[in-house]
């Protein structure tokens, strides 16, 4: 063994075994796929590597000038001439396929109505007890169950059930109401207007009406439901219910300007859209089961308020039937300026343009104003204090809604529609002028043409009314007729009507001979010494 000072002259390795590798050799050729440099196990284990692929090896797909889709404009009509509307979309869209309504709804659209069909398996069982199987089988107004009783031998047979939408079934029925709130009429009824007896459940339901969905509510007043007939102005009682986006007018002095009340709301035709809705509608006139209805025509709607903001107190003194000073000029003289006639006017002016607006046209038996009328607050002077307290209701046909103004529109919008909007108002007028005057006859006409029809007790006052209607009718015709022959030349002489009836049989003497005027050409008289009574044969040749 060496020692400590020997191991300092030599140094001693350690003898280790030692595996070498024995790998495959490389492929004497490239694989038959890609010959792509992956660059070994890793790269595959990135996220970007498929993407980076697809960008490196593009497909080798040969492309041609037109990408594969050939367009031959030579067999397309009139698109060398510059006519290009061959290849245009159609201006008026088809109706679409109601099977195919769902595909163009949006998201939001597709979320709301599967929140509608998402229905509960947790439901409220409702069971029938006795008393109410037996008041569905007594109430008129529920639909009898098709299934159909067994009718013993021995009982009577029962008669066939009615129809609950029978227009029979239904008079009746309406006739029963009227009889049970007023009883006093029952007796002046045709007989079949009695096969309906009343039931003195009936009466007592009548007498004490519970809410169909809260027991515990009381009624405070009763009010006949009744038409206001002096409301309705024309045949149409064009009645319409209107709301606006946002307030027409801006507050004043921190309250509401309620010149709106008052106000007029003018109706102008929109010449920019009349052309594309002229298009629309016809096409749905010739063609219905394929395109849609376009609706009312485009309107471009002003508002107009009076001129003064304080007037409004005075204004509706003046439009109140019962307010005995109404017609005091005192009333309105502070109100009125000079026209251009000269003449002293109330004057409106222009406050909003609405270039558009949503009009749905509805069912006026089922959409209605009403207003409630109570008898102890009216003036002795009101139209309403003949009937009393009563509800009166108003047919609406049509709901407007009022869309923002340009106001409400980015700069761009309201910039680029600038020239659109100037056209649309230039003819509307920036302010109305309305005189105060007593109504024409013909306009009587036109204010009680609906009431004349319908109420029996005006009609001897709307027999009135229509005569002299007539007469001024026939007046300004006459008038008309005067005005388009001028003034007679000198020497001239008016014939009435009455002097050409009587020339028409009269004797007409030429050369001497009379005879009656008559149309027939073949016997007109003679002139310059010919035969007055010389005959024609059937070829035209006179015989003498």
């Amino acid at each position: 063994m060496a020692t400590s000072t020997d191991a300092k002259g030599f140094k001693q390795d350690m003898v280790v075994s030692i595996r070498y590798r024995n790998d495959l050799p490389p492929p004497p050729m490239p694989p038959k796929l890609l010959d792509i440099d992956t660059g070994g196990l890793a790269q595959y284990l990135t996220t970007g590597y498929a993407s980076g692929l697809a960008k490196r090896e593009d497909p080798n797909i040969e492309v041609d000038a037109e990408g594969g889709m050939p367009i031959d404009m030579i067999g397309v009509p009139g698109y060398f001439l510059g006519d290009e509307s061959a290849i245009m979309a159609p201006e008026i869209q088809p109706v679409l396929d109601p099977a195919d309504h769902a595909l163009m709804m949006s998201v939001e659209q597709l979320k709301s109505q599967g929140a509608k069909n998402n229905v509960s398996f947790l439901r409220k069982t409702q069971y029938m007890t006795s008393s109410q199987m037996a008041r569905a089988a007594t109430d008129p107004f529920v639909r009898a169950t098709p299934r159909s009783r067994k009718v013993s031998e021995h009982s009577q047979i029962a008669p066939p059930p009615v129809s609950r939408d029978d227009p029979e079934n239904i008079k009746r029925h309406i006739q029963k109401g009227f009889d049970i709130a007023y009883p006093d009429s029952i007796p002046f009824n045709p007989p079949e207007a009695k096969a309906n007896p009343i039931t003195p459940q009936e009466r007592d339901a009548w007498k004490n009406p519970v809410h169909p969905d809260n027991p515990r509510l009381k009624p405070v007043e009763f009010y006949p439901i009744l038409p206001d007939l002096d409301a309705v102005t024309d045949m149409a009682g064009n009645w319409q219910a209107l709301k606006f986006e946002k307030p027409p007018l801006p507050p004043h002095h921190g309250r509401r300007d309620d010149r709106v009340d008052v106000g007029l709301l003018m109706a102008s035709e929109n010449a920019a859209e009349m052309p594309k809705y002229q298009a629309k509608k016809k096409a749905f006139e010739e063609h219905p089961q394929l395109y849609e209805d376009p609706g009312p025509e485009p309107y471009v709607w002003s508002l107009l308020v009076p001129k003064q903001v304080d007037s409004v107190p005075r204004i509706r003194k003046i439009f109140n039937d019962s307010d005995p000073n109404k017609d005091d000029p005192a009333l309105y003289a502070p109100l009125l300026e000079e026209s251009a006639d000269g003449s002293q006017r109330l004057p409106f002016e222009r406050v909003r343009v609405y270039q558009s607006a949503t009009q749905i046209t509805v069912d006026p038996r089922r959409v209605m104003g009403v207003s409630l009328v109570n008898a102890d607050r009216l003036s002795p002077e009101s139209r309403f204090s003949k009937q009393g307290s009563a509800a009166y209701f108003y047919p609406i046909l049509e709901r407007v809604r009022m869309k923002a103004d340009r106001g409400n529109l980015s700069k761009a919008q309201a910039h680029s529609s600038q020239a659109a909007d100037d056209e649309a108002t230039a003819n509307i007028p920036d302010q109305l002028m309305v005189l105060f005057k007593d109504p024409s006859a013909t306009e009587k006409q036109s204010r009680y043409q609906f009431r004349g029809e319908y109420d029996e007790a005006f009609a001897e006052e709307f027999q009135e009314i229509l005569r002299a209607a007539e007469a001024e009718q026939e007046e300004q015709r006459a008038q008309d007729i005067l005005e388009e022959q001028g003034e007679l030349h000198e020497g001239a002489q008016d014939v009435s009507m009455h002097e050409v009836a009587d020339a028409e049989g009269a004797d007409i003497a030429t050369n001497g001979v009379g005879h009656k005027d008559r149309d027939d050409d073949r016997n007109t008289p003679a002139v310059n010494g010919g035969d007055a009574g010389a005959e024609y044969d059937s070829d035209g040749m006179r015989d003498d």
